[in-house]
Order: C-alpha cells, then sequence, then structure tokens
C-alpha cells in the first residue's frame, strides 16, 4: 500500500461535530450457521439476542465476510482495509505492514479502547496499541488463561469438564498434498483447563451447571471494564470477540436439550457434491471431510444438534450483556455492533465440516445488526455490505471522518436512513487455507455471484432463483453478457484495491475476457 498518498495518520484525525462522544460495543461472533438460521425450516438456531436488536436497530440482510478465513477478516476489522493491502492473506504468520488500528484513531479523542476474547488476527502486539482488556495471543485457549482460572474460583465455580460425543481427526496443516499436522480426541470426558480440546472438530456438552463457557466468562469481563468506564466519566469503545459458536461445540448443559435433532430438517445440499468446484476444495473434502464417520442424515443431527445449541447459547451470552447495558444505563449511549468473521458449511455441499476452503454462500453470508441512539428502529437494509465497513462505521460513531485509504465505507448513513448512493457490488478475497495457496474472488452484483479461482473454475450463481448454489452458470450460453459484466466489475474492483499480486495473475487475465 501506498502509506505516502494515503495520509495514514491518527494523529491528524479530528471530530466532524461537538456532539456527545457515543460508546462502542462491538462484538463479533466466530464461525456462524447464520445461513442454516435464515434459509431452513424446522428446528434451528434461536437467536433472541440478534432478533432483539434487528428489533430495536437495522438488520443488514445482504452482508458478506470480506475473506472466509479468521485470521485476514479480523484484521480487516482492525484496520479497515483488504487482505491484500494488510498482508495477512490467510491464518498464517505475515509480518506488519504498519497500519493503525481503529482504536488508533479513538484514543486520539480521549477513548479508552478495550478488547475481550479471541485474538486470531495476526497482530500481537494490543497492548503496545493501548488496547485495555483480555486476549491471549494467536488463536488463543481461555480455559488455560489464570484470569479464566480467577474467575472459576471468584463465582464457586469448577473446572468445565466437556463430555465428548462426536469428534473426528482436526486437520491444522497441510504440506504439498500431506497432512503434516492433526490431533485426534476420542469420546469421553475432558477438563478443558487442562486439555487441548477445544479448537477441535468435536461437540458434545459441558456437565458443569455454572456459568463456566467462555463467552460468560468473556461478556462478564467486558462488561466489568465498560462499568468501570462509565463511573470514570471515560467514553469507550469495545471489542468483544467470543471463540464460539466456532467447534469445539461444546454446548452448556442448560442448553443441551433446546432443541430436537431429528426436528432439524436436512440441509438443502447435504447430498449435493459439488461436480464443479476448485481442486483445492474437492481435496479438503478427501482429505479431511469424508474422514467425518457420519453417513446419513439421520447421523449427522445430532451433530447439527449441538452445532445449533452452541450459537444459540452464544446469543444468550450476548443478550444478558444487553441486559447488563439496560440496568446500568448504557444502552441510551452506546451503539452496538452484532455481527461474526465468517460462516459455517457444517452440513452443506455433501456434508461439510468448517469452511471447506471456499467462498460458498454458508462461510460467506453473516449476521450484522446495529443499533445506533437516535436511529430508526427496526429497520432493514438489503444493501451489499460487509464486515470490511465496520472499521470505518465506528470511527463514525466517533464522530470521526473515515481516513481516505481504508477500503471500507461507513454504514452510519444507511443505519439513519439517509438517502444517497451505495455500492453497487462488492468484492471478497480468499488465498487459499491450511497452507494451500489457491486465490479466490467473489464479486457480488444485483442477484449474481461470481468466484473465480487462480488456475481453475470459475463460478456463477444467481442467488435469488438458486440460494443453494447448485446450479453453476458459467458455461450457460443465455448468461454469456452477464457473466462478462460480473468479470469486468470483479477486475474494475481488484485495479480499485490494488489487489494485482502474484498470486492472482490468471484471476485478473481471465477477467479481462470479454
Amino acid at each position: 500500500m501506498d502509506k505516502e498518498n494515503k495520509k495514514i495518520n491518527p494523529e491528524n484525525c479530528t471530530r466532524k461535530n461537538g456532539g456527545p462522544k457515543l460508546n462502542v460495543l462491538w462484538i463479533v461472533l466466530d464461525h456462524v450457521t447464520f445461513r442454516h438460521y435464515k434459509m431452513t425450516k424446522g428446528a434451528v438456531p434461536v437467536l433472541p439476542a440478534y432478533e432483539r436488536l434487528a428489533r430495536e436497530g437495522c438488520e443488514f440482510t445482504n452482508c458478506h465476510s470480506v475473506h472466509p478465513l479468521c485470521l485476514p477478516a479480523r484484521a480487516t476489522m482492525l484496520t479497515g482495509v483488504y487482505a491484500n493491502n494488510h498482508g495477512k492473506l490467510d491464518n498464517g504468520e505475515y509480518p506488519d505492514c504498519g497500519l493503525p488500528f481503529y482504536t488508533d484513531y479513538l484514543q486520539r479523542l480521549g477513548y479508552r479502547t478495550g478488547y475481550f476474547g479471541k485474538n486470531h488476527s495476526g497482530y500481537e502486539n494490543f497492548r503496545e496499541k493501548g488496547l485495555e482488556g483480555f486476549y491471549p495471543e494467536g488463536y488463543g485457549n481461555p480455559y488455560h488463561t489464570k484470569e479464566y482460572r480467577e474467575y472459576l474460583s471468584e463465582n464457586g465455580y469448577g473446572n468445565p469438564v466437556f463430555h465428548q460425543e462426536w469428534g473426528m481427526p482436526t486437520v491444522f496443516k497441510q504440506e504439498n498434498g500431506r497432512i503434516i499436522s492433526e490431533k485426534t480426541y476420542e469420546n469421553g470426558d475432558y477438563d478443558l483447563t487442562e486439555t487441548d480440546n477445544f479448537n477441535m472438530y468435536s461437540a458434545g456438552i459441558l456437565k458443569d451447571t455454572g456459568k463456566v463457557h467462555e463467552s460468560d466468562f468473556i461478556t462478564n469481563s467486558a462488561f466489568e471494564w465498560m462499568e468501570n468506564c462509565s463511573q470514570a466519566g471515560q467514553p469507550f469503545a469495545v471489542r468483544v470477540d467470543m471463540w464460539g459458536p466456532h467447534h469445539a461445540y461444546q454446548v452448556p448443559w442448560e442448553m443441551k436439550d433446546l432443541l430436537e435433532a431429528d426436528e432439524i430438517m436436512e440441509y438443502p445440499t447435504f447430498r449435493e457434491l459439488p461436480s464443479e468446484k476448485a481442486k483445492m476444495v474437492q481435496d479438503f473434502r478427501e482429505r479431511i471431510h469424508d474422514r467425518n464417520p457420519l453417513r446419513s442424515w439421520e447421523d449427522w443431527q445430532p451433530l447439527m444438534k449441538r452445532a445449533y445449541e452452541h450459537y444459540s447459547y452464544i446469543d444468550k451470552a450476548v443478550g444478558e450483556l444487553l441486559e447488563k447495558l439496560d440496568e446500568k444505563g448504557l444502552a441510551g449511549n452506546t451503539v452496538v455492533i452484532y455481527t461474526a468473521d465468517h460462516g459455517d458449511a457444517l452440513g452443506s455441499h455433501g456434508g461439510l465440516v468448517d469452511k471447506a476452503g471456499d467462498m460458498m454462500e454458508e462461510v460467506m453470508h453473516i449476521p450484522l445488526v446495529i443499533r445506533w441512539p437516535g436511529a430508526p428502529a427496526g429497520t432493514v437494509c438489503d444493501e451489499l455490505v460487509s464486515n470490511l465497513d465496520l472499521t470505518p462505521t465506528v470511527l463514525e460513531a466517533a464522530g470521526i471522518a473515515v481516513p481516505d485509504y481504508m477500503d471500507g465505507v461507513g454504514l452510519s448513513g444507511l443505519v439513519h436512513r439517509e438517502s444517497g448512493c451505495w455500492r453497487e457490488d462488492f468484492m471478497a478475497e480468499h488465498f487459499g487455507h491450511f497452507g494451500i495457496r489457491a486465490a479466490q474472488r467473489t464479486l457480488y452484483y444485483k442477484n449474481f455471484k461470481y468466484i473465480a479461482t487462480e488456475n481453475d473454475v470459475h463460478e456463477m450463481y444467481d442467488l435469488t432463483a438458486d440460494p443453494f448454489e447448485k446450479t453453476n452458470l458459467i458455461h450457460a450460453p443465455e448468461y454469456r453478457e452477464t457473466a462478462a459484466e460480473m468479470r469486468r466489475r470483479l477486475l474494475a474492483n481488484m485495479d480499485r484495491y490494488k489487489d494485482d499480486s502474484e498470486y492472482v495473475t490468471d484471476i485478473r487475465k481471465r477477467a479481462a475476457e470479454r
């Protein structure tokens, strides 16, 4: 990125108005079955906190992640730029390119800035950046920290015991087509403070009846910090990032009977093996997903039940945090953002687990609701938006002009129902997964979605007629002009955001075809 011409300097930031400084509570969930919640019938995740915020704020129904992996998406939500501009391309290790965080701007205007929960952004300098709170390095495991042990002790809770009901080998790295790092836990009981059965392909229940789930600990810690800021009369902006509902799907005792497994309807693409997908996706299926012992939908239903119940519990923790804001009188001057880093492909496209290394809608479509004091309540926005836009939105909440180098666009105008133009299309990036470099780009325009894979297949779907992406239209003669327009727009976005690295040479070449 050309830093000289982009005016990257938080010290020069100023407020656009002299009104009161709004607080910001930015909640980020990890790896959500949101597409399942929105698009399927029968038993689905129960999300009263999400639905409450939708009634009281603005629900964005057409929100997509900027990237299908945790680390790049989280780095974007700190910096406001695409992965090709912040340099953290996948879940691996990359150098810091020196971009400021949104918190650098807020601190210049007297905000206290906090962060509680999962980091996994590729940045390990949170403390140096003036971020208060709790954020273990890397992916992190809250159950192994002294802060969590102190939380258990202060509240009289015992250690969390996870009873695993389902599990399969969890792959952490591949190299040259070989799995070189994986781990498996057999079904049984595990003390989470002593084992690593956390970021695993597994599901079950927590046998302790206390509030021992990581989301309870995180939301409790975050609220104590917010209350302290309020009592000191200091404006605050805080990220609350739960590790859940990412697998392992560890359902607290009180939520274990929320849903009936046999009421979970078969996912529409459960039996649909993708015939025209990138080689990377096919390889992941063969090496990872096909090792899942579950075969029939009846086999899958108990796993889906635990995944949905886990998501429901995380949402419940969010709801309790909102209630505390009400009780302490903080809701009236606090902007609340509820979103996720990306989705979960669980049970889709032939029975996948995890993210599948692809940009399917189960992974890309994410929740976003924003409640903003003074803005209309109960509104719905179907414009193309993304978690790329949230860093600028937080700056707008603080009254700060959005720096021109940021790739995202603030959403305050949409929240307040102001008239004006909005983007017609949106590009998302992917650079590969599990050590496999296989770049993809997705372009959304109107009801169409175009996926381009470097040196591999291109796909195009009509998401209105085909929301589950069953029919690739890329070779259909009647859609030739539409495909050409999608390629034109994709290349224009790549040019606009300086997406011209060696990883996308073939994508750019084919996007230029008409």
